[in-house]
């Protein structure tokens, strides 16, 4: 691999209309701090097409959520590659997934005092890729603007097997055992205190301050809460990647003053222990997250029939594995009126889908719409001690 400058400060012409602006010139837009002047230089222009996404290959069937799961579960944790047709959604999506991990860490925060760096490794040969790059630079761009979020650095990097992206928060790459006891200068790092949206003094942990595993608590709520207004569909998610695509578009991810209103109130939430474990919704989808937060000697029970109600969705596999960024938070019973209190007050949208279970690593999921249950999901999904998040 190595730099490629001219991938950055090259002009484009896509699909024969030539853009205005060079990768360089977006994403200097998007710094905290003024970019470092540099020579200017003279590079061919890049000329590409873009790609449409592949045929469809079939439809997905409720009663076969098992196996989806088993299949999508091998590809959870692995770093994903930018599909090429789906590049501006799939990097809002990386935006979102950083942002989400970071909610959970130790510390005093809010969304605007985080600071992003990106980074694309790309392999800029096969047709569609560099109109894909360009894409995805939009695309960040433009998201994290509505987001109010920053960026501390990006880089281009050329690859000759693959085409990732990456956005990092500063200090989340060290997520460790919540419990352990840590020296007070290896707890919490100052953030920048001069955020338009930010905190007076921010503070983040390196380590997460409350745990992705379910507690034994069967009283306890399992709440889903998506971080976006978009409807649940399945392209662009890994479910496609394993068993082809089925003709969906991707959610269109992109409602920042709802990503906002979301984070505050269940980083707040967090800050307070009202949540007593917590998980990143994103790749894979709901179903492959609660599985990650069950063991082996714990499982649940859910019912996401007020989803599908709510999204007027008469596809359930679409709200089990559509990538629609979120969060899934367990909270004792005793806490759900004020949770329902707080939600209700931030508009938000939040979906209480069941309880734990304890003694079995079995998730059983119920799913209908109108006035019953109309479509039981008839196989328990057996799971494993799952791995934690990268």
């Amino acid at each position: 691999m190595k730099e490629k400058a001219s991938a950055l400060y090259s002009e484009y012409i896509i699909d024969g209309i030539p853009r205005r602006f060079t990768p360089a010139d977006i994403l200097d837009g998007c710094l905290d701090h003024e970019p470092e002047p540099r020579e200017y230089e003279e590079h061919e222009p890049i000329v590409d097409e873009s790609v449409d996404p592949c045929p469809s290959t079939g439809e997905f069937k409720s009663q076969d959520a098992q196996e989806y799961l088993a299949g999508v579960s091998t590809l959870l944790g692995t770093q994903r590659n930018c599909p090429a047709a789906f590049a501006g959604e799939f990097t809002r999506s990386r935006i979102a997934k950083a942002l989400l991990d970071a909610i959970w860490m130790k510390g005093h925060f809010r969304l605007g005092d985080l600071l992003l760096s990106a980074k694309w490794r790309w392999n800029p040969r096969p047709l569609g890729n560099m109109a894909a790059f360009y894409d995805s630079v939009e695309a960040a761009a433009d998201y994290l603007d509505s987001l109010g979020i920053s960026l501390d650095s990006y880089s281009f990097t050329e690859s000759e097997k693959v085409s990732q992206i990456s956005f990092k928060v500063a200090a989340t790459d060290r997520p460790e055992d919540p419990d352990a006891d840590l020296g007070p200068e290896e707890e919490e790092i100052d953030l920048p205190g001069n955020a338009p949206f930010g905190s007076p003094h921010p503070v983040i942990g390196r380590r997460r301050a409350i745990p992705d595993k379910l507690v034994p608590d069967p009283e306890s709520w399992i709440i889903f809460v998506p971080f976006d207004s978009c409807e649940f569909r399945l392209g662009n998610s890994i479910l496609c990647e394993v068993y082809g695509q089925n003709g969906d578009g991707s959610p269109e991810i992109g409602d920042g003053d709802y990503f906002i209103d979301c984070f505050e109130i269940i980083r707040e939430f967090v800050e307070d222990k009202v949540v007593l474990a917590g998980r990143t919704v994103s790749d894979g989808g709901l179903l492959p997250a609660l599985k990650a937060m069950c063991g082996e000697e714990i499982g649940a029970k859910i019912d996401i029939s007020g989803i599908m109600n709510a999204y007027d969705e008469d596809k359930s596999i679409r709200v089990l594995f559509s990538e629609v960024p979120g969060a899934l938070i367990q909270i004792k019973d005793i806490d759900y009126d004020y949770a329902d209190a707080e939600f209700l007050l931030q508009d938000i949208a939040y979906y209480p889908i069941g309880h734990p279970v304890p003694g079995t690593p079995e998730i059983k999921v119920k799913s209908g719409r109108g006035g019953g249950i109309s479509d039981i999901l008839q196989s328990l999904l057996s799971s494993q001690a799952s791995e934690g998040e990268d």
